[in-house]
């Protein structure tokens, strides 16, 4: 790539001169992180002059399909990346730039797809994230969701006997097999998320008792773990209408933690049938905890899936998040061979309205995978 920088006699090409200013309103105008890379790749002088710059405004994160690939949002580019050979389990963590890998055999390991590197080159045994495929089938497993915390990695697991969910809580850098903490909620949870939010892990439960329960967990001299139920309120609906599913999710979003009830029915059309309310948790530190129903995102825009829910600032006018909107994918089925039951698109929270989302088409609806949201680093 450098070669474009010189000309046949050896000059130098005036456009590697490109002033600072300028460098920055044509990063600005990227509307993809791959572009963005490219931009930067051309010649030294601009890879330089792209790390002068200050925070470029964030673009829509990659699109994780059910193949496999990455889609990338909104010029409809299929990614493909090389994963391990046996790979049963592929699905983004809660931080947004690493990937889980389930292998067929029950391993586990992490992997960065941005820089072709695995995090953790040793592979753990299932037991230490409680990582299962039931009857041989590698469509069906019980991961749900992976948290990478500073010292340690926590995991969501859906159990397949009573309809619960548990907490695996493990030790990074750690070669030993052995789990170091499993919890699982008195009261049979059917909807399990969880967030880190100012450094502490948040998680929220739907239990089969009609409750809606957040819990903080802190960890306390690295062995052992204290999980308190801070918010306990009733659900409002207990007896769903038939064919509506119903999801929660937890946000952080800047300086606030969100909870999102997300209303899907599924006998319907995917986009259309998709109403969502958004509560903010207030008092969390003073006994007092409490929902309060928003409206407004505060500038920022929500991303939702199974495996990965994030906040990112709006910035609309270059290929970037709209403002006050939540970007969905769910799942509608998350065992067995599944085919056209993916529900995905943007809801505007102040106007109450559905769009589709860019390269809607494009978006593969058949795979072994859970589809979720991926976000790259330092693009």
């Amino acid at each position: 790539m450098e070669a474009l920088g010189t000309t046949s006699l050896g000059e130098r090409s005036p456009w590697q001169d490109l002033p600072s200013e300028l460098l920055g309103l044509v990063l600005q105008r990227v509307p993809s992180h791959a572009g963005r890379v490219r931009l930067r790749a051309v010649c030294r002088p601009w890879r330089d002059g792209a790390r002068l710059q200050p925070p470029l405004p964030p673009l829509l994160p990659l699109l994780l399909q059910r193949d496999g690939t990455f889609l990338s949002l909104p010029d409809g580019t299929v990614h493909r990346i090389p994963v391990p050979d046996g790979v049963s389990c592929l699905m983004s963590t809660g931080t947004g730039s690493m990937l889980f890998l389930g292998h067929g055999d029950g391993r586990c390991s992490l992997l960065n797809p941005f820089c072709r590197d695995t995090t953790t080159p040793q592979y753990v045994d299932a037991d230490c994230f409680g990582f299962q495929i039931p009857s041989g089938d590698p469509i069906v497993h019980n991961v749900r969701k992976v948290v990478i915390m500073s010292d340690h990695i926590i995991t969501i697991q859906k159990t397949f006997e009573g309809y619960n969910c548990a907490l695996s809580i493990r030790r990074r850098g750690q070669s030993t097999t052995t789990v170091d903490v499993r919890w699982m909620p008195h009261v049979a949870a059917y909807s399990f998320d969880a967030e880190l939010f100012q450094e502490k892990l948040h998680i929220i439960l739907s239990t089969h008792v009609g409750t809606i329960d957040l819990y903080v967990m802190d960890l306390i001299k690295d062995d052992n773990v204290s999980l308190q139920c801070i918010l306990s309120t009733p659900v409002d609906n207990l007896f769903l209408p038939f064919g509506h599913i119903v999801d929660r999710y937890l946000v952080s979003s800047g300086d606030q933690l969100l909870l999102v009830k997300q209303d899907i029915c599924k006998l319907y059309n995917k986009l259309m049938s998709a109403q969502f309310e958004v509560f903010e948790a207030t008092d969390l530190s003073n006994g007092h905890a409490q929902w309060r129903k928003v409206d407004t995102l505060m500038g920022r825009a929500l991303f939702l899936s199974a495996g990965c829910s994030m906040s990112l600032p709006a910035s609309d006018r270059y290929a970037g998040a709209r403002e006050d909107c939540i970007y969905f994918l769910c799942e509608l089925g998350c065992y067995g061979i599944r085919k056209e039951n993916l529900s995905f698109g943007i809801y505007d929270l102040r106007k109450g309205t559905l769009l589709s989302l860019p390269s809607e088409t494009m978006v593969a609806q058949q795979g072994p995978q859970i589809a979720s949201w991926l976000f790259p680093s330092n693009t």
